[in-house]
């Protein structure tokens, strides 16, 4: 089901946005490259990725700065995974499909 999150504009202007859609929270983040939802939750001790700096396609958690692609929402630093000791199922975090229509931004789940 798709569920509409903001308008076009404004996820340009803000970059990223936290919505709950379907007792989830998700983050929208626009990037010059596309649009992308994903989890809004570190793998590792479940902190808001929101205060997260995103450098390309990776946004690194504020807590320990665990890195994770905003595009498949897996860990991409395995070592920093080891070294936290994220279990296998805690490597990665859902992302879901966003689609752009009439200027707004919908989100499925």
């Amino acid at each position: 089901m798709e569920y509409l999150v903001t308008d076009l504009n404004t996820l340009k202007e803000k970059k990223v946005i936290q919505a709950e859609i379907a007792y989830r929270d998700i983050l929208v983040i626009y990037t010059e490259e596309g649009i992308y939802a994903l989890q809004d939750k570190c793998p590792h001790r479940g902190i808001s990725l929101v205060n997260g700096t995103i450098k390309e396609d990776v946004i690194r958690c504020k807590d320990h700065g665990l890195p994770i692609s905003i595009k498949t929402g897996k860990v991409t630093n395995q070592r920093q995974a080891n070294f936290l000791r994220l279990d296998n199922h805690s490597r990665s975090i859902p992302t879901y499909p966003v689609s752009v229509k009439d200027n707004n931004v919908f989100v499925s789940i």
